[in-house]
């Protein structure tokens, strides 16, 4: 794959196995040089790949660093990469309890995960924890909307997972009963519609794609 910069503005200056810089990281490291450029150390997104390389939620593995700097700019800094489906993602520190719940800017509060996950993680870990739950061996992932509103924080993967979602809505927000309806699904479309057996409808739903794996 080829090796691009993931921020507008930006430049690649050179490319390094993570075997390569991370030896170099820590609290008090001095700065050194890479690719003729000074690099500061003491990041501690580089102490958090240093204890793991390895995306928490999905399994991703960062495989390649590359040294990025703005046009505008003479300071570069290292960014973390792993492959993922021909592109690369970026690997990112994450804080375990969040900051805006009393967590630390400490190294033990920090752990690796990519962008995807971090920013599908928020604040909470309820979401992540569901994924981590269904993920295995799934590229694609889903959920149900109703208008602007997420009908359920469940994830589906499946014709037959989003089929379930929408009548567990349905029997729970206008009261019917299973028998009462039908659930016609359709990914290729993102819809998915409810038809009442009694010939009102059809209600219509969309499907929301979260993330590819």
């Amino acid at each position: 794959m080829r090796f691009k910069a993931r921020q507008r503005g930006y430049q690649v200056l050179g490319n390094l196995l993570p075997s390569e810089v991370l030896p170099y990281t820590g609290p008090e490291a001095p700065s050194k040089e890479f690719f003729g450029v000074d690099v500061k150390m003491t990041s501690l997104r580089y102490q958090t790949f240093c204890q793991s390389l390895k995306c928490v939620c999905c399994g991703l593995v960062g495989e390649v660093m590359l040294l990025e700097m703005p046009f505008k700019s003479s300071t570069a800094h290292f960014n973390l990469y792993a492959p993922s489906e021909g592109r690369w993602v970026q690997m990112t520190k994450d804080h375990i309890k969040a900051r805006s719940r009393g967590g630390s800017d400490a190294l033990k509060n920090m752990q690796t995960m990519c962008h995807r996950c971090n920013e599908l993680k928020g604040n909470g870990q309820s979401k992540l924890k569901r994924l981590r739950e269904i993920q295995d061996g799934v590229r694609t992932l889903y959920m149900v909307m109703r208008h602007d509103r997420l009908v359920s924080d469940t994830f589906a993967s499946t014709y037959k997972g989003l089929e379930e979602i929408t009548a567990q809505e349905i029997m729970s927000f206008y009261g019917w009963e299973r028998k009462e309806f039908s659930v016609r699904v359709s990914i290729r479309l993102g819809t998915i519609e409810v038809h009442l057996t009694d010939g009102r409808g059809p209600l219509k739903y969309n499907i929301k794609t979260v993330r590819r794996i």
